[in-house]
């Protein structure tokens, strides 16, 4: 064996180095550096440090495209930009001019609504004729919208059109619009017989109008045109609920839509549809237990000419509505819930009738 034992390999233990060395070089003192000033600017959105070395040279090349404006708050309370107001309108871009600036901001609407009341008509026809080329946009935001009402409602009839023609190339969109909606039922009450208001909801009718029925802003839309419009509008209303008219009966929105056809019945449509509920139909004690389908019950109650059916029909059902809470309370507004029993009281209500 060899001094680093068996197999030449020495396992003796290794030594642990110093904790302190005189061998260990120190880094130098720190020496004393000149004073520089530096400054912080921003060159093409990178921050850089000026002052220890020279300034770029200037690029030659044709700079950027860059906006210097603010954006507004305008369609659908979203940020717009100004250049963006036109766009979907059908005209070329132009300036923001500075009422359709203000009219999408709170206060700048409730100003224009306040000068609309007071000057009447004239200043009307002045912010109407500001507001060229940007009604859609106008129309379906928030505090714009409200301006173009009062408008309609102070203008003629016939000077109403520029706000109808702008608004037929977004015929697809302002219907089911909160605030563009309420712009069209404005419409109907005021310019309903004019050749532009027709042919905007000629526009509006012409997608699915089941769908507009059906939704939460839309159905407004078609409550006022049971109410206020022409007679091909309503009937085409009143078709669309005829494709099951069950369903609909039922629906949150187009069960007000049903209601509203059946209170006035503008067209004979509306008579038709008002006999699918009423001759022969079970279905109608399932609807007056429906939280929305009471409604319609509700208006065919209201009728004298349907009422003897409608009650005929709750009588023949009676134990099933009246354990039903919401069939319940309408025997109760129908006057059918007396101590006598259903049978007697429907006697009284039809007497009544």
């Amino acid at each position: 064996q060899g001094p680093f034992g068996q197999g030449g390999v020495d396992r003796a233990r290794p030594r642990r180095a110093k904790k302190y060395s005189d061998d260990i070089a120190l880094p130098p003192p720190p020496q004393p550096t000149r004073a520089m000033t530096t400054s912080l600017v921003v060159k093409n959105t990178f921050i850089c440090a000026i002052g220890g070395e020279d300034p770029s040279p200037l690029s030659c090349r044709m700079r950027k495209a860059w906006t210097e404006t603010t954006a507004s708050r305008c369609a659908n309370d979203e940020v717009v930009a100004p250049s963006a107001w036109t766009e979907g309108c059908g005209v070329s871009a132009a300036p923001v001019a500075p009422v359709c600036e203000r009219v999408c901001l709170e206060d700048g609407a409730q100003d224009l609504r306040r000068a609309i009341a007071a000057g009447g008509r004239a200043v009307a026809l002045n912010v109407l004729e500001e507001l060229a080329g940007h009604i859609c946009q106008v129309a379906m935001s928030l505090h714009g919208g409200p301006v173009l009402e009062d408008i309609v409602g102070l203008v003629a009839a016939g000077e109403a059109a520029p706000i109808t023609r702008e608004l037929l190339s977004q015929a697809d969109r302002i219907g089911t619009n909160a605030h563009s909606a309420a712009v069209l039922c404005r419409l109907l009450e005021h310019a309903s017989n004019e050749a532009h208001v027709e042919a905007l909801f000629d526009a509006v009718l012409a997608g699915d109008v089941a769908v507009l029925c059906c939704h939460k802003f839309g159905y407004e839309v078609a409550v006022s045109i049971m109410s206020n419009g022409a007679a091909r509008h309503q009937r085409a209303v009143a078709v669309a609920m005829f494709a099951d008219e069950q369903r609909f009966a039922r629906h949150r929105f187009a069960s007000l839509v049903i209601a509203q056809s059946l209170l006035f019945r503008p067209v004979a449509e509306c008579t038709k549809l008002a006999s699918c509920f009423l001759l022969g139909n079970p279905g109608l004690a399932s609807l007056a237990c429906h939280k929305f389908g009471k409604a319609v019950v509700r208006t065919l109650l209201d009728d004298a000419r349907f009422k003897p059916q409608v009650v005929g029909l709750l009588v023949a059902a009676g134990k099933k509505v009246a354990k039903d809470r919401f069939g319940r309370a309408l025997l109760v507004e129908a006057g059918l819930a007396l101590e006598g029993g259903l049978p007697a009281a429907a006697s009284l209500v039809i007497a009544g009738a």
